[in-house]
């Protein structure tokens, strides 16, 4: 539900609803909607590092690894596939006002650029980058690409113009 419509448009009822809980086990269990949307945030989390982990784990080549989670974010946009990016959305909506919100996108963040810093270190000592390229930075634009392409999904669905992005972000990695 909070993918789906965000924080501020859920009701509980909706939550208990999806859930198929009644009202006192949503209370007693998170404590307030609140505590529930921010449990969701974490697993949410978790799961998206399971998914790029796993995709970049497949590939002998960091950067081919790259090239497909790029290509994944393009379909889930172009395709429908999924309602958006919950992290994404959760920022946007809510992260200028919310401190544990802004809290779980900034960890997010940091994680991701993290995990692609990983991947251009394994790529750059095989060869695949150029050593003078800066690691760090090429991370932190990868991390705010997926991001800028997650939000330009919201605005359309045409493969080729979500496609365009990340195959100019594809080209400036090397």
């Amino acid at each position: 539900m909070f993918t789906e419509k965000g924080f501020e448009a859920t009701s509980i009822q909706e939550l208990i609803d999806a859930m198929g809980i009644n009202r006192a086990s949503l209370y007693d269990t998170f404590g307030d909607k609140e505590a529930l949307f921010l449990e969701v945030l974490d697993r949410y989390d978790e799961m998206l590092f399971v998914e790029l982990e796993t995709c970049l784990a497949e590939y002998e080549s960091k950067i081919d690894g790259l090239r497909e989670w790029f290509y994944r974010v393009v379909e889930q946009g172009a395709n429908r596939l999924h309602p958006g990016c919950l992290m994404v959305n959760s920022t946007i909506e809510r992260a200028l006002r919310d401190e544990h919100c802004a809290a779980r996108a900034a960890k997010n963040f940091r994680r991701s650029e993290e995990t692609y810093y990983e991947a251009l270190v394994e790529a750059q000592r095989g060869g695949q980058i150029s050593p003078d390229r800066d690691l760090r930075a090429l991370a932190r634009f990868i991390a705010g690409t997926i991001r800028g392409l997650r939000v330009a999904a919201k605005a359309t669905s045409d493969y080729q113009t979500l496609k365009d992005i990340a195959d100019i972000a594809l080209s400036n990695i090397r």
